[in-house]
C-alpha cells in the first residue's frame, strides 16, 4: 500500500472513531464502508496535508479526557434513544465532545416530539372541532420546539464568536439553521464544517440539501469546496446525480476519482446505477442494482430506486421478488414499504399501494419518495384533491423535488387549469433543465392556453435535452409553425420528424418491410409521419420540385402495406400523386 493510501486509511479510521463517538452513525458507517473498499494504491492521487486528521487544542483535548467517563455514559443513553437523559448527564460538562453530544441529544429529542405531534397521514377529517384541537396542539408543540432550536443555535453561535467551535459543532449549527428554515446560513456553516474536517459525510449530505442549483451555479459551489480534499468528489458526484440527472458531464470527472480510490465501493457503484436511472437507461441501471444486491444481499439502501426501475420496466416478477426480499429483511423500513407499494401499484391495486406509502411516512414523515409516489397513486385513482395534498407535502419537504412539481402540473392539467399547470411545470423544468419531458409538458400547457410563442420556445428547449421526447417536440413544432403560416419552418421540422423516424427505426419494436419508406410505430405515430410526408409533398410541389413531392407520397402509399397508416391518409396520398403526375395539383 503506497504512502497516500496509508494516509487515507488512517484518516478514514479516525473518521469512524470520531463520528461514532458523537452519535453520527450514518457518517461512521459511510466512512467504514469506504475504508473496507480502499484501493491499495491511489495511483498518484495526492491528499491535501491540511486534512490529515481531526485536531483539537491542548485545553479542549484535556477537557475531553477529563470528562471521558461522563461522555461514555451519555453515549450509552444516546444509543438507547434516551436523548433527554443523555443531555441531562452532560449538563456540567464543557468539553467539545460533551457539548456536541448534549446539544445533539436535545436536537434529536425535539425532532422526535415534533414528529409525534405531526398530523397522521392515515387520518381522514373527522370533525372540524377535532382537527382544530389537533392542529392547535401541533402548533404549540412546534413553537416549543422552535424555542429549543433557538437555544441550541444561540449556544453554538456563542462558541463561534469565541472562536472555540469545532467542525462537528459547525455541522450541528448548520443542522439547526436548516431546521429553522435559514438555508443560506446553514450552507455557510456547513461549508466551514467540511473545509475544517472533510470526513463527516453527514455534513456533506446536509450541505447537498441546502444547495439550490437554480439560484447558485454548480461551478461557484465547486470552487467553494475545492479545498476540502478528495471528499469533494463524492459530494459533487452525488449532487450532480441528484439535481441534474443526465444533464451534466462533470459527473464522470468526479466519479473516476472515486473509482480510483474505492474500486469496489457500493457507494460508488450506487452512484453509477442512479445516474443510469436518471438518464432513463433502465436496463443498465437494473444490472448495476443486481450487482449491488449480490455484493451485499442484506442492504436495503437504494432498494426504492431499484423498485422504481422495475416498475417502469413493468417487470412484475422481479419486483415481486425484490418486495419479498425487502419484507424478509426488515418490514419496518421506509424503503421496504416503498418497494411493496410499487409492487401493488404495478398490480393496479392502488388502495393497497397508498396504504404502504402511508406506512412509510409513519416510519419517516420526511421520506420524500413516499409523498411523491402516493401522489401518483391518487392520480391513478382520480382523486385529484388528495394528489395535490401529497405533492404539496413533497415540495414542503424538499422544494427541489422536480417529480412533485411535475406531478402538481399534471394534476392541474387534468383539472383543466393550464395556467396553474404551467407554473408548476416551469418549476420542474428549472430543476431539470435537460429533461425534455418537463419542457414538452410545459409546451403542451402553453398550447392549451393559446400561447403559441412560449409553446414554440418550450418545445425548442426540449430538443436540447434528453432524446426521449424528441419526436413529440419536433411534431408539435411542425404543427405550430404550420398553424402560424410559416411553411418553411414547418417543412424543416416535418423533415426532421421523417429523418428521426428513419434513424430510430432500428430501436423500434418492429420495422416496416424493406420496400416501405416508413418505420412501423403504431397507428398514431404512423399517421403523424404520413401527415409529415403529405405536407412535405405539398411544400416541394409548390416550390417546383414535383419529383421530390412524388417520393414523399410514394413513402405514404408504400408504408400502407405494413399497416398503421389510416386509409384516409393513403387515399390523400394517391389523389395527390395523380394530381402531381398530371400537373393538376395546385
Amino acid at each position: 500500500m503506497d504512502t497516500s493510501a496509508v494516509v487515507l486509511r488512517d484518516q478514514l479510521r479516525q473518521a469512524v472513531e470520531e463520528c461514532s463517538a458523537r452519535g453520527l452513525v450514518f457518517a461512521a458507517k459511510w466512512a467504514a464502508e469506504q475504508l473496507c473498499n480502499l484501493s491499495p494504491t491511489t495511483l498518484g492521487f495526492k491528499l491535501p496535508a491540511s486534512h490529515a486528521s481531526f485536531t483539537q487544542g491542548s485545553a479542549q483535548a484535556a477537557l475531553d479526557a477529563e470528562e471521558k467517563d461522563s461522555v461514555s455514559l451519555a453515549k450509552c443513553l444516546f444509543d438507547l434513544r434516551e436523548f433527554e437523559r443523555a443531555a441531562y448527564k452532560l449538563q456540567k460538562c464543557s468539553g467539545p465532545r460533551a457539548v456536541f453530544l448534549r446539544l445533539y441529544s436535545q436536537y434529536l429529542s425535539r425532532e422526535r416530539r415534533v414528529g409525534e405531534a405531526a398530523p397522521n397521514s392515515n387520518k381522514s377529517a373527522a370533525s372540524d372541532t377535532a382537527l382544530s384541537a389537533e392542529e392547535s396542539d401541533r402548533r404549540r408543540t412546534a413553537g416549543e420546539a422552535d424555542r429549543e432550536l433557538l437555544a441550541i443555535r444561540d449556544e453554538l453561535e456563542a462558541l463561534d464568536s469565541d472562536s472555540s467551535i469545532d467542525a462537528f459543532q459547525l455541522y450541528l449549527l448548520g443542522l439547526v439553521h436548516k431546521a429553522l428554515g435559514q438555508r443560506l446560513r446553514a450552507q455557510e456553516a456547513l461549508l466551514r464544517s467540511v473545509c475544517a474536517y472533510e470526513f463527516n459525510w453527514s455534513a456533506w449530505q446536509l450541505l447537498e440539501t441546502c444547495v439550490d442549483t437554480v439560484q447558485q451555479p454548480v461551478e461557484q459551489l465547486s470552487a467553494k469546496v475545492s479545498g476540502a480534499g478528495w471528499m469533494q468528489h463524492a459530494f459533487m458526484a452525488q449532487l450532480l446525480v441528484e439535481q441534474f440527472g443526465s444533464g451534466n458531464n462533470e459527473f464522470g470527472v468526479h466519479h473516476r476519482v472515486l473509482e480510483q480510490l474505492f474500486p469496489n465501493s457500493q457507494f460508488v457503484l450506487g452512484l453509477r446505477a442512479v445516474r443510469h436511472y436518471s438518464m432513463r437507461e433502465f436496463e443498465e441501471a437494473r444490472q448495476l442494482f443486481v450487482q449491488l444486491q449480490h455484493a451485499d444481499p442484506y442492504a436495503l439502501e437504494l432498494s426504492d430506486i431499484h423498485s422504481n426501475i422495475l416498475y417502469v420496466m413493468e417487470d412484475r416478477a422481479r419486483l415481486g421478488e425484490l418486495a419479498h426480499r425487502c419484507a424478509t429483511l426488515d418490514r419496518f423500513r421506509p424503503e421496504t414499504c416503498c418497494v411493496i407499494g410499487n409492487y401493488y401499484s404495478l398490480r393496479r391495486e392502488h388502495e393497497k399501494a397508498v396504504g404502504y406509502f402511508q406506512r412509510a411516512l409513519q416510519l419517516d414523515n420526511k421520506y420524500l419518495a413516499a409523498w411523491t409516489l402516493m401522489g401518483h397513486e391518487f392520480i391513478e385513482m382520480k382523486n385529484t384533491a388528495a394528489a395535490v395534498d401529497a405533492y404539496r407535502h413533497a415540495v414542503d419537504t424538499d422544494t427541489r423535488d422536480y417529480r412533485a412539481w411535475y406531478g402538481l402540473g399534471q394534476t392541474y392539467e387534468m383539472l383543466n387549469m393550464p395556467h396553474y399547470a404551467c407554473s408548476y411545470y416551469m418549476r420542474a423544468a428549472a430543476l431539470r433543465p435537460y429533461d425534455s419531458r418537463m419542457w414538452c409538458a410545459l409546451g403542451s400547457c402553453y398550447e392549451a392556453s393559446s400561447q403559441r410563442t412560449p409553446a414554440i420556445e418550450s418545445y425548442r428547449r426540449a430538443l436540447l435535452g434528453t432524446a426521449e421526447n424528441e419526436a413529440v417536440a419536433i411534431t408539435r413544432l411542425a404543427h405550430l409553425y404550420d398553424d402560424a403560416g410559416d411553411r418553411a419552418k414547418a417543412a424543416y421540422y416535418f423533415q426532421l420528424l421523417v429523418e428521426h423516424a428513419v434513424k430510430n427505426a432500428g430501436a423500434l419494436q418492429d420495422t416496416a418491410p424493406s420496400n416501405s419508406g416508413l418505420p412501423l410505430q403504431g397507428q398514431g405515430q404512423m399517421d403523424e409521419l404520413a401527415t409529415a410526408c403529405l405536407f412535405l409533398a405539398s411544400y416541394e410541389h409548390d416550390r417546383g420540385n414535383p419529383s421530390v413531392a412524388l417520393r414523399y407520397l410514394a413513402q405514404v402509399v408504400d408504408g400502407a402495406n405494413s399497416g398503421g397508416i389510416s386509409q384516409q391518409r393513403v387515399d390523400e396520398a394517391k389523389a395527390m400523386m395523380r394530381a402531381v403526375s398530371q400537373n393538376e395539383y395546385i
